[in-house]
């Protein structure tokens, strides 16, 4: 996605002209990355993950909503169906979270809140420059405090209400006053018995803490009692550590993982398995080598997320497409950067950069090309249409290639790939190219890159010491649609669930888009994802082995896991197997091979991390230290340094900002870190 925002704004009218040719080079025969995904069997939508956007995604809106304007479908294409931002992306305000009803025998008891929707529209928000800050953030989470007050019978002062509002629309100057005020406001509440607020006492190991023992029999008043508890400790942290007024923003506490800064502001230690903050952990896959034993993310990171999820969102907190990633977003991109000019090369593998004798410049780029053009094929289309709507199929539509007989079994995005290349290509500084953006996660540039590293500390560093995770994901079709099977809240997302598949998206909103028989059509969608604790594989028997250890925790999670989500998918203790669409005559945990799943472990799969004090390993987009090669990637330092679909758009409009010597925000939205 970075790369393809870089070209975007590269090719848009005034920016073309410095170029006479702009040309994306890609591996395999689709587009996407972490984001893509195909078509299979029945028109079914086969995705790399679970990809829902947050309604504070700027850049990414921006970026999508551009394109579809440009590409005109209501004109050109009338039957499409989808043909405008509106048609591919609708709210989705259900947030479902999990809490541990009891641990002694596994069960879990989830929750959902419906978030209300507002009148901001996503892509439409601060297009001239970044729009929000910091004091935005403190500012709402001071009303949410005063709303939680106003909700008391007694406060024990009748003032407190009007004060804490206040100073909370009081001068952005006097935030850090205004902060403390609201903290002390709190602890004198409690003193009369009917706030959760202990009064403020002196501790030798940091600040007094802010809450006594939460509840322990109401769970609604726990929860509560958690998440005013977390708000109030994230305000003091803010003011305590003079965020306000850093340069580096949130960055500033980047070195320190999150739940220690917590603790360090006086958080209560049952902070730690409050569903809310496990799930931040699992938005990011924040655990040291995928084990969730071991949660870890900078403190700033997860501020900034939680901060932006809750006060920033336009329109509703999450938006989903209404059908799979590579056709919401990425044939749409694909159709508009051609009509722009922009040229595409598939199926070409890099393999190495080489920088010039005197290390200024990147002379060379060696690539694997994979597949020939047949005769007379100007270029690929990787397009096909599926009910009327083009996107990417499941492998190389071979038709358009010569000598590929069997290529459409290949595995072509892995490393491990080993079909055979038809020829070698490279591709020199001043001939074939002047500049290059660079949009290949660490985990592959790792071997692309070996010069770079050898010659430079600084790429050392960041391809050897950013975290990097791997990750799993499942879809089911079932026959049955939620309601049928005990769910009440289709077209949520629930997170904080049990590991590995600790998130679990409902999906009925791309059923429609998917081309199943009449007598086959299935009543839900449903997608789970979560980190793999798995290493780099050494090979593709490696590969193939964590491919089959998802399927198998898979069909576990479906016997013993699926009952507390969806308990009419259960029958005698054990997953009704029928359930699942498309299985033929299998039966038993068989039946589930009829389904999809990824186990995402190559190396440019990989999820890089937000792990506590890898910010000074990342590079910004014009930070390579050769004058002809830009980078682009949620790897980069963006600003937002968490890998998601806006910090790759986020880098890739810094790379091109870059590319032509405008300043690093140069029409670029929203608050991050500096």
């Amino acid at each position: 996605m970075a790369g393809l925002a870089t070209a975007w704004r590269l090719s848009e009218p005034g920016w073309r002209d410095e170029f006479e040719s702009i040309t994306v080079y890609q591996r395999g025969w689709r587009l996407g990355g972490k984001g893509a995904s195909s078509r299979g069997a029945n028109g079914r939508i086969e995705e790399h993950g679970l990809h829902v956007w947050l309604g504070w995604y700027e850049n990414a809106f921006q970026l999508l909503r551009q394109c579809y304007e440009e590409l005109d479908r209501p004109t050109r294409r009338p039957d499409a169906p989808v043909r405008t931002l509106s048609e591919a992306m609708i709210p989705a305000g259900k947030i479902g979270l999990a809490d541990r009803a009891d641990p002694a025998d596994g069960t879990w008891q989830p929750w959902v809140v419906d978030l209300p929707r507002n009148e901001r529209t996503p892509g439409r928000q601060g297009a001239d420059g970044r729009d929000s800050t910091l004091v935005d953030f403190m500012t709402q989470g001071l009303r949410l405090i005063g709303q939680y007050f106003e909700s008391l019978p007694d406060l024990g002062t009748a003032d407190a209400p009007g004060q804490i509002r206040s100073l909370a629309a009081g001068a952005p100057v006097a935030i850090a006053a205004l902060g403390a005020e609201a903290i002390r406001l709190a602890n004198r509440g409690s003193a009369s018995g009917t706030s959760p607020f202990a009064p403020a006492t002196s501790g030798p190991g940091g600040p007094p803490p802010l809450l006594n023992a939460p509840p322990s029999t109401d769970e609604a008043r726990r929860r509560t009692w958690s998440g005013v508890a977390l708000l109030i400790t994230a305000l003091r942290g803010i003011i305590g550590d003079g965020l306000l007024t850093d340069p580096h923003g949130l960055g500033a506490i980047n070195d320190e993982e999150y739940l220690s800064w917590v603790r360090r502001h006086g958080g209560p230690p049952e902070l730690a398995d409050f569903s809310v903050v496990r799930a931040i952990y699992d938005l990011v896959f924040g655990f040291a080598g995928g084990d969730p034993r071991h949660p870890a993310i900078g403190a700033g990171t997860a501020v900034l997320f939680g901060g932006k999820t809750l006060f920033d969102y336009q329109g509703s907190v999450f938006w989903k497409m209404t059908a799979g990633m590579g056709d919401i977003v990425f044939a749409p991109l694909y159709e508009a950067l051609v009509a722009r000019g922009v040229a595409f090369e598939f199926f070409h593998r890099v393999d190495h950069l080489r920088p010039a004798k005197d290390g200024n410049r990147i002379e060379s780029i060696t690539m694997g090309r994979q597949a020939r053009l047949a005769p007379g094929q100007a270029s690929y289309d990787p397009l096909i249409l599926c009910k009327g709507l083009p996107c990417f199929p499941s492998g190389p539509l071979t038709g358009q290639l010569s000598g590929a007989d069997g290529i459409d079994h290949q595995p072509l995005e892995s490393h491990w790939c080993r079909w055979p290349d038809a020829e070698q290509r490279v591709l020199r500084d001043g001939t074939d190219f002047d500049v290059v953006i660079f949009a290949i996660p660490p985990g592959m540039a790792a071997y692309t890159c070996t010069d770079l590293a050898s010659e430079r500390p600084e790429w050392r560093d960041m391809l050897g010491r950013l975290g990097t995770v791997a990750t799993q994901s499942f879809q089911l079709w079932l026959r049955e649609a939620e309601p049928e099977l005990g769910w009440p809240h289709p077209g949520s997302t629930l997170s904080a669930f049990v590991e590995p598949f600790s998130t679990w998206a409902s999906m009925p909103q791309i059923i429609g888009a998917e081309d199943w028989p009449a007598d086959g059509r299935p009543g839900s969608i449903a997608y789970f994802c979560g980190a793999l604790d798995a290493p780099m594989p050494t090979g593709p028997a490696d590969a193939a082995h964590q491919h089959r250890r998802v399927r198998d925790d898979a069909v576990v999670f479906l016997q013993r896991d699926i009952r507390h989500l969806l308990p009419g998918a259960t029958a005698d203790g054990d997953f009704r197997w029928d359930l699942l669409c498309g299985g033929g005559s299998r039966v038993g945990p068989g039946r589930f091979d009829s389904q999809y799943w990824s186990a995402n472990i190559d190396p440019s799969d990989r999820y890089v991390q937000s792990l506590p004090g890898t910010d000074q390993f990342r590079l910004r987009s014009d930070e390579s230290g050769y004058d002809n090669l830009f980078l682009a990637g949620d790897w980069t330092d963006s600003g937002l340094n968490a890998g998601c679909i806006e910090a790759a758009v986020l880098s890739g409009l810094q790379a091109a900002n870059a590319v032509r010597h405008r300043e690093r925000w140069h029409r670029i939205a929203g608050y991050f870190m500096s």
